[in-house]
């Protein structure tokens, strides 16, 4: 496969895990709202995406990844990932969450490349991110201020941070170990709802809701969050590298203001189109397509002229 195809196909999958990331959040937000608890959108997500994969486990129990790197994986982005995320949501405003958590899952998946691996971090890349960070930072100055954080509001920061670390962290693990998405996707949601389910009915109660709404959930949740947004992405860092497929954890916020036009009617202002359009302009910028495109047609001049 050609470095430009692999390069298109990596951009197509970012795109759709960020679409897909952003139904979640949707999804999230209205059970919120609904009446769900955290713990009961955290069991949805990881359950509902373990019953979905569990033809895959079953047809590739002999060719799973290795059990100690899937365990590392669930541990970064299992349960206590989301738990932490959502505890973030009841302590400080939205956004804090816009800008903290995708510019910190995208600075540390890229920073460890460089620290530890020694991967370049080109110019274009660099200013991209900030681009990037500046469209965020634009579309949370749009969202109304909170009056009633108080004191929490730190701590709320702080597990913004400290999801965003753990994201970052898995991402640079699944581009240094090479995993393959679909089987890594079956044996983290499996491994997450055996370590969760047994917490969450023994300790928590269930919250008594419509089956309608429970069954709305498990879509949002288990098949749109827990499956296929993480296998999409995971395909997306096979093809673009942990770096550039960081850059779309980013895009997130941009899906929701765009995914607000039509399932909420809500149009956004011209501020949110300003930060959609710098947000844009900044991936555009860090994926650095043109340049590639160049080189790999200058490295295929050069093959065909020995």
């Amino acid at each position: 496969m050609s470095d430009t195809r692999r390069t298109v196909e990596g951009v197509c999958l970012g795109l759709l895990a960020a679409v897909a990331w952003g139904l979640y959040n949707v999804g999230a937000e209205l059970g919120q709202a609904q009446g769900f608890h955290p713990a009961d959108l955290t069991m949805l997500r990881y359950g509902g995406a373990a019953a979905l994969m569990l033809p895959v486990l079953i047809a590739a129990r002999h060719r799973m990844p290795p059990l100690s790197r899937v365990a590392i994986l669930a541990l970064l982005i299992g349960p206590g990932f989301a738990l932490l995320f959502n505890a973030g949501f009841q302590r400080a405003p939205l956004s804090h969450a816009v800008v903290l958590g995708p510019g910190t899952s995208m600075l540390v998946a890229n920073l460890i490349g460089v620290v530890r691996d020694r991967a370049p971090l080109t110019r274009n890349r660099s200013l991209g991110m900030a681009v990037l960070i500046l469209g965020l930072v634009t579309i949370a100055a749009d969202q109304p201020t909170a009056k009633h954080w108080g004191g929490s509001v730190a701590v709320g920061d702080l597990c913004f941070l400290g999801s965003g670390t753990l994201w970052g962290i898995h991402v640079y693990l699944m581009g240094r170990w090479q995993m393959p998405p679909v089987r890594t996707t079956a044996g983290v949601a499996t491994l997450s709802s055996l370590v969760f389910l047994p917490i969450y009915f023994s300790v928590f109660d269930v919250t008594p809701m419509p089956w309608s709404a429970w069954a709305r959930q498990f879509v949002y949740q288990g098949a749109i969050g827990g499956c296929l947004a993480f296998l999409v992405f995971a395909a997306a860092v096979l093809r673009l590298g942990a770096g550039r497929a960081a850059l779309f954890s980013a895009l997130v916020p941009v899906v929701a203001v765009l995914l607000g036009i039509p399932l909420a009617a809500q149009v956004p202002s011209v501020l949110q189109w300003w930060g959609v359009g710098l947000a844009t302009l900044g991936l555009t910028i860090s994926l650095d397509i043109r340049r590639r495109r160049a080189m790999a047609s200058g490295a295929g001049e050069a093959g065909a002229c020995q």
